[in-house]
C-alpha cells in the first residue's frame, strides 16, 4: 500500500490555438464520444480506496466510543485518542509507528509518552490487521465494497444502502460492534442505510450509518469524518533512544 505521486503542453496548445491549428483540427474531427458516467457508488469506492495510501486526520463516534486521530498510510503511522470503548471511560492517547520490521507504540498515560516495542503476535487478529495496514479505522474501503445502492443528494453528497453480508470482516471497522452485527437478520445486514460526502477533489469527507435495532440491541448509529488530507506528521528519531517493552495495558487498548 506504499504509493505516493504541463505548463509546456498548455503553452503549446495556446500557441496552436492562436495559429488556428487547433480550431482547424476540431472543425475536421468527428464529434467526440461522450465521457462515460461514473456512478455514485464508484465515486465513493474510489474515495475510500484513496485513503489507504494517504495522510489525513479523522474523528469518529459510536454509542460506545469517541475517537480522534490521524493516519499516514505511506510511512506507517497511526495516532488515536479514545474515550469510552468499555475502558471505564478513561481518556487515552496512543500512537503506533511501523519502522521496517519494528512496531513501536507510546501512550499517555500508559507508557508516560515513551516509545515502547510491540509484539503484534499478542494482538487480536482483527486489530492486528488494522495496524499492519495502517489504514482507516472505519475501514471505509471494505464497507463501501458492500454498497448495494447509492444516489446523489445535492452537490458531492450521497445516500444509499450497504449490504454488510458482502463485506469481508465488517467488524474490523471501529464503527461496528461485532455483537450487534451478529444479532442482525440477513435482511437487516443487507440493507443498512448510509450517507457519505466527498470534496471537490473526490476525497472522502465522511460517512455515517445506523445498524438497526435487533433483539436486545438498540439502534447503533456511527459516523466518521476526515480532514487535513495530505498533512505531514513529525516522525523524528523514535529509534534513537532506548525502547522499552510495551506494557500489558497497552495491548488491552489496542485489542479493544
Amino acid at each position: 500500500m506504499k504509493t505516493r505521486g504541463a505548463a509546456t503542453a498548455v503553452a503549446l496548445a495556446l500557441t496552436l490555438t492562436g495559429c488556428g491549428v487547433v480550431r482547424d483540427i476540431a472543425d475536421r474531427s468527428p464529434n467526440p464520444a461522450p465521457s462515460p458516467t461514473v456512478s455514485s457508488a464508484e465515486i465513493l469506492v474510489r474515495a475510500a480506496e484513496a485513503l489507504e495510501n494517504a495522510s489525513y486526520s479523522y474523528q469518529f463516534r459510536t454509542p460506545d466510543v469517541i475517537g480522534a486521530g490521524a493516519v499516514d498510510g505511506e510511512d506507517g503511522w497511526l495516532r488515536i485518542r479514545l474515550i469510552g470503548d468499555g475502558l471505564a471511560k478513561r481518556r487515552l492517547t496512543f500512537e503506533v509507528l511501523h519502522v521496517d520490521e519494528h512496531y513501536l507504540a507510546r501512550s499517555n498515560p500508559l507508557t508516560a509518552d515513551r516509545w515502547t516495542r510491540l509484539d503484534i503476535r499478542k494482538m487480536d487478529p482483527a486489530r492486528r490487521r488494522v495496524l499492519e495496514e495502517f489504514g482507516d479505522p472505519a475501514r471505509a474501503r471494505e464497507l463501501f465494497a458492500g454498497i448495494a445502492v447509492a444516489e446523489p443528494v445535492g452537490e458531492r453528497s450521497y445516500r444509499g444502502a450497504l449490504d454488510l453480508t458482502k463485506v469481508t470482516n465488517p467488524a474490523d471497522s471501529r464503527l461496528i460492534q461485532e455483537e450487534h452485527l451478529t444479532s442482525l437478520s440477513g435482511d437487516q445486514a443487507a440493507n443498512v442505510p448510509f450517507e457519505a460526502s466527498v470534496d471537490g477533489q473526490g476525497r472522502l469527507l465522511g460517512f455515517r450509518f445506523t445498524l438497526p435495532a435487533s433483539g436486545s440491541e438498540p439502534e447503533h448509529p456511527s459516523e466518521i469524518s476526515y480532514s487535513e488530507h495530505g498533512f505531514s506528521p513529525d516522525l523524528r528519531g523514535p529509534l534513537d533512544g532506548e525502547i522499552a517493552t510495551a506494557p500489558a495495558g497497552l495491548y488491552e487498548i489496542l485489542n479493544a
